[in-house]
């Protein structure tokens, strides 16, 4: 994911153009003030701690409603991963709103500097936003979570949760249940909205920061007992998803 541009608008009273269309993707993140929108069909009103993102190509009209303090941030994802750690287009809300407005004050920060060094902290910091964004939502969708009438995939749920310690593969878990990788993954994705293998990697890294948090174990002893093949694998994984090393973790939050 690159980071094309960044700039921080204050109190800005209106917008000198009413809509536009983008070659790349585009998030106003809001500070403080409102703004009416419209991305594709889809409309609505922002404010403090909303994130509304815009798709390339895709008309953008938009009208404020107070003097609006805002982050214009464009950049271009280059691959389905990436897009995958995007908010949905159109307005997404962050309740995290002090490690939301820390992370604004960095990135105010940042606008401020010329150095080499500014553009690479700017590009952590919008990572920021998506990480803060899909920790939230899946933290929701833990707590939130339905029953389904799919008892097959309720017992599949189960089964990750018990299996979680093991090597498991999601090719034994289909053959378990008599089913086919493909037919796994598409069922277990509409019963609980996501697949099975981001269903046990969030149990394992769950695991792993309460190990991290309450333990003296190293980090192989730790990887041992989530699943995973070898300390550096589990460190690869915890790092690309939290967007901080295992080890820089236990020293910010172990107590």
């Amino acid at each position: 994911m690159d980071l094309l541009n960044h700039i921080y608008w204050k109190k800005k009273a209106e917008f000198a153009l009413a809509e536009d269309i983008y070659d790349a993707w585009v998030v106003f993140a809001v500070e403080e003030g409102v703004f009416r929108y419209e991305i594709g069909g889809q409309t609505g009103e922002a404010g403090f701690a909303d994130l509304v993102l815009c798709p390339p190509r895709v008309l953008f009209r938009r009208e404020t409603v107070t003097p609006l303090t805002f982050h214009y941030i464009q950049f271009r994802s280059n691959s389905l991963e990436d897009e995958n750690l995007l908010p949905p287009v159109g307005k997404s809300l962050i309740n995290d709103t002090k490690r939301l407005a820390s992370t604004y004050a960095y990135l105010r920060q940042a606008s401020e500097d010329n150095d080499g060094d500014s553009a690479k902290w700017k590009t952590h910091l919008m990572m920021d936003l998506w990480q803060l964004y899909q920790w939230e939502s899946r933290q929701n969708r833990l707590m939130q979570r339905k029953f389904t009438e799919d008892a097959l995939m309720a017992e599949a749920a189960v089964l990750l949760e018990d299996w979680a310690g093991e090597a498991v593969s999601l090719r034994t878990l289909a053959e378990y249940l008599a089913l086919s990788p493909v037919q796994l993954t598409r069922r277990f994705r509409d019963a609980f909205q996501e697949t099975p293998s981001d269903y046990l990697k969030a149990i394992r890294l769950k695991k792993a920061r309460d190990l991290l948090l309450d333990s003296g174990l190293t980090l192989t002893q730790i990887a041992e007992r989530c699943g995973y093949e070898n300390g550096f694998y589990l460190s690869r994984v915890f790092s690309s998803t939290m967007g901080i090393s295992p080890s820089e973790y236990r020293k910010r939050h172990q107590v």
